[in-house]
Formats: C-alpha cells, structure tokens, sequence
C-alpha cells in the first residue's frame, strides 16, 4: 500500500507557541532550573501551583495588549517577557531545594553571598531572568528575524541589588528592570502600562495596566 509522501516543510512548534502552553512552558523552565544547577551548583525546582498562578495571569495580560503585537511585533515580545518576569518572581514560581552556600552560611563563621556573586546571592531572580531573557531572544529571532544580545546592565550587581530591593514595594518594576537588562529605555513609573513604552507609537484604544 502507497504511503503518502512527508511534508517537509511542516515546521516544528515556535518557542511562542510552546510559551503559550502551560504543559509546553513548563518544561522550557525545568530544563533551564537544570542548567542552573548543573553550573551554579544550586538545586532548583517549580512550584506547581504558583507556577500555573503566575502563567494564567501572564496570559491574561497578554489576552489585554494582543493588538500592540501587530503594531510592534518587537517590543511586544519585550514587554511580555518583562511581564512574565514580573509574575513568575511575584508568585514565587520556583523555589530553592539546596544551595551549598547556604549551608555554609548556618555554620559558625560562614557569611552570606556577596552580591558581587549575583547567581548565588538571588538564584531565583537571576535564574528566571536569564530564562526570559534566553526565551525572549529565541522568540524576536523566529517571530522577528531579529538578533538580540543583552545590555552591560545584566552583568553589573549594583543593578541586580536595586532590582531585588526595588521588587519588594513595586513588583511591576521587574517589567522595568528587564528592559534595563535588554537595552531598552525603562518606563519606571508606570512600567505595568504598554501605552506608555517608549515603543508605542501611538495611544491604544485600552489602558488597562497588567
């Protein structure tokens, strides 16, 4: 019997398409928990409710400022993942099972990390910014054909110690800082607000914050 011939040209599932499925987000975010323990030594894991908490109001905030991705495909991606950042750190989506400095620290005469040594001083917030980071680059390449490398910002602790300090009263900054890290010109009042984007070219119909 005649088999019908393969299509060669049916693409595999973009990262945006897998983002936007909680059982195909989930494991880009395990495999980069993965690496970062194989690197930094440090043992991190999600936390499943938090992390369907945090993914349901992402895509809720995408669901408001859709019409923003056909009028700049490259700063929506910009601005999503900044949301992303936001709400993953704001549910607390993953969590840290072991980290030897830690241990260390709880001993007699240990000290805590150095913020200098920003991987083990925040693990979760560097973690997760680097997989937004790593997922937002992947996404403006097969989406926009656009190559996108990371500012100086994202190497620099004294950053990384105002964006965990600053986090605490306003989680919305993260959307901020994580423009910060990529170059782009922060909105720090209303970071929450895609109308206001240096980015937006024009007022949105809605002005509904995320």
């Amino acid at each position: 019997m005649l088999q019908a011939p393969r299509n060669s040209h049916v693409q595999p599932p973009r990262t945006w398409e897998h983002m936007q499925k909680l059982t195909l987000c989930r494991p880009l975010l395990q495999q980069c928990c993965d690496e970062y323990g194989a690197r930094h030594g440090i043992r991190i894991e999600i936390d499943s409710r938090h992390f369907t908490a945090a993914f349901f109001a992402w895509v809720d905030a995408l669901a408001h400022n859709d019409d923003y991705r056909r009028r700049n495909p490259r700063d929506f991606f910009q601005f999503a993942y900044g949301v992303l950042l936001r709400d993953l750190l704001h549910e607390k989506a993953v969590r840290i099972v072991d980290d030897p400095l830690a241990h260390r620290v709880e001993n007699p005469g240990g000290e805590p990390p150095s913020s200098d040594d920003i991987a083990h001083w925040w693990p979760a917030g560097y973690m997760l910014t680097y997989f937004c980071v790593g997922m937002l680059k992947r996404t403006v390449r097969e989406e926009c054909g656009i190559t996108l490398e990371p500012s100086d910002a994202l190497s620099q602790p004294a950053v990384w110690q105002s964006f965990r300090e600053n986090l605490v009263e306003e989680p919305a900054l993260a959307i901020a800082y994580f423009d910060k890290f990529m170059g782009i010109e922060p909105n720090w009042r209303e970071p929450g607000f895609v109308v206001n984007r240096p980015g937006s070219a024009r007022p949105l119909k809605s002005v509904r914050p995320v």
